[in-house]
């Protein structure tokens, strides 16, 4: 069975954020755990559509990387341990698996509602929402996945209207609002697997998320905290 595990480092010129930084860094910790568990490891490093930002990216990787089994999206900003065993084997082919995003609920509360009227039809609930930072899926979710990609393909206006009035991240919400839509269910796997905001939850200065979980996410920091954090603790365990 052919498995990919994948992520996006694109800097397009207009970015105010350059990832190099942080990939520079996990991007080691994820070619030691692909050549543990024979896993291929692909970058996305060039844009894919004109006026995007790279987080929509990910969901052109039928596009670039087809013929593969079982496939994995990452963000940039996630670090896995040195020791995490095969996401792939705590994940049916046939289910689109992430982790339910229980942090920050002001947040994905104002999105949800935020982005109602864009899916007028559709019931999100909070309590089923999920963290799009960590992905799983297979070649079985193929025309979902570019079913997705042409959505924002030929709603990109309207979806970058949204994004500028109500400032809730870029993907994630229209993408849980999707597979409601589309009928696609969502597995949720345990938090070990995208262990994220882990400042918010008081776990990653005390380094009680080396324990914790398998993939740390380090979001919802600053751009020196988040690089220092990632560097120190690679320093430590390389």
């Amino acid at each position: 069975m052919k498995t990919l595990i994948y992520t996006t480092a694109v800097n397009t010129n207009d970015r105010a954020i350059n990832d190099t930084d942080i990939f520079d860094t996990v991007k080691q910790s994820w070619e030691h755990y692909c050549k543990r568990h024979e896993i291929d490891f692909y970058v996305i490093d060039e844009p894919q559509l004109e006026n995007t930002s790279p987080h929509w990216f990910r969901y052109w990787i039928f596009d670039l990387k087809p013929g593969y089994d079982r496939y994995m999206y990452i963000d940039t900003d996630i670090m896995t341990r040195w020791d995490a065993p095969n996401i792939f084997e705590y994940c049916d082919e046939n289910d689109i698996c992430a982790v339910h995003d229980n942090s920050g609920l002001s947040w994905i509360w104002e999105g949800i509602n935020g982005y109602q009227s864009m899916f007028p039809d559709v019931k999100l609930e909070w309590d089923t929402y999920f963290n799009s930072g960590v992905l799983v899926f297979s070649s079985k979710h193929e025309q979902i996945i570019r079913d997705f990609k042409q959505f924002y393909i030929d709603n990109q206006t309207v979806i970058e209207d949204y994004r500028n009035r109500l400032r809730k991240g870029f993907d994630q919400t229209i993408f849980n609002y999707f597979l409601k839509w589309y009928g696609q269910p969502i597995t949720l796997i345990s938090e070990k697997w995208n262990l994220f905001h882990m400042i918010r939850r008081e776990i990653l200065y005390n380094g009680y998320f080396i324990d914790m979980g398998y993939f740390w996410h380090y979001n919802g920091l600053d751009r020196k905290t988040q690089v220092d954090s990632i560097q120190q603790i690679w320093n430590q365990i390389k």
